[in-house]
């Protein structure tokens, strides 16, 4: 779409690298805010961004390689000039960053699980961010499309569904879902494991609609059965317990008239709910907009 935004002197600024900076700088804004409130030492918890950013570039890094060996085997000295011979790799950067967290949260004497619901958070800020900045840079290309939706990407001929906008909806929705949860008591660890589960299955609906597969369906599968697992051990919920309250739930939906109709009720009054809470905020956003083009005269001061 658009991967060069703008030009200082002979320096051209890329839109992926503009949006990978704003993300990390969003990612970390809410990793404050979050330590902040939960009256984290703030000094240790800027320590620590710092150092998993630079462990997830790392591993991004070291994982595009071992994909690309073949282009790299020539010259090992490209590995190191990433400006020139760009590649990053999402899934390299996502264990290279958790790794790098689990390592130094602990040798900055903090507890892991209360740090890493923290970080799930941060990390979706920054990827919301990150898939935009791809959308302009042209990575992560979607396949080739005819609807409405698709879009003309650099580098490759006809249009392509747009599935980096469609993720950084999904993680936005996924952001509003994990911030109260964050932000309100909750066991720790509860939050990274469902941040796994659901990034897990946002990256695997993802895959069907790239145009190129690097294991990403096996690692999506993964990270989401690694959350499942993750969150029976931090809650100490029985999973056989669920799947047999889930049996019998599912046997009553079919078999009882009053159980659907509470659930269409419920569905009712949380669609409801739903258009007045946005109505709202469509009417005080144009109020605000009303007051903001308002200007000061000698009598408002």
């Amino acid at each position: 779409m658009l991967p060069v935004l703008f030009s200082l002197g002979p320096i051209p600024i890329s839109s992926f690298g503009l949006f990978l900076s704003l993300g990390f700088i969003y990612g970390s804004f809410l990793v404050w805010r979050l330590s902040r409130a939960w009256e984290l030492n703030e000094e240790k918890i800027l320590d620590l961004i710092i150092l998993t950013f630079f462990g997830g570039l790392i591993g991004a890094r070291i994982f595009f390689v071992l994909l690309n060996f073949q282009f790299f085997q020539i010259d090992l000295f490209k590995i190191v000039l990433i400006t020139k011979y760009p590649g990053i790799s999402f899934w390299g950067g996502f264990l290279g960053g958790w790794l790098t967290l689990f390592i130094f949260a602990k040798r900055l004497k903090f507890n892991f699980l209360q740090v890493a619901d923290i970080a799930a958070v941060g990390f979706i800020g920054a990827l919301i961010l990150g898939d935009l900045g791809c959308f302009l840079g042209g990575c992560g290309i979607g396949r080739m499309s005819s609807i409405f939706l698709a879009v003309p990407m650099v580098g490759v001929l006809g249009k392509r569904f747009p599935v980096q906008i469609m993720e950084a909806f999904f993680l936005s929705v996924l952001l509003l879902k994990m911030w109260p949860k964050a932000t309100h008591f909750h066991i720790h660890g509860k939050v990274l494991s469902l941040t796994l589960i659901y990034l897990g299955l946002i990256k695997f609906i993802s895959e069907f609609f790239l145009a190129l597969h690097m294991g990403g369906y096996f690692l999506s599968a993964f990270t989401s059965f690694l959350g499942i697992f993750f969150y029976y051990q931090v809650t100490k919920r029985s999973i056989k317990g669920d799947l047999i309250s889930a049996y019998l739930n599912l046997g009553l939906l079919f078999t009882s008239r009053g159980k659907w109709n509470r659930i269409l009720a419920a569905v009712h009054k949380n669609w409801y709910n739903f258009k007045v809470k946005w109505s709202l905020r469509v009417k005080s956003l144009s109020r605000f907009l009303r007051r903001a083009r308002v200007k000061l005269t000698p009598k408002d001061i």
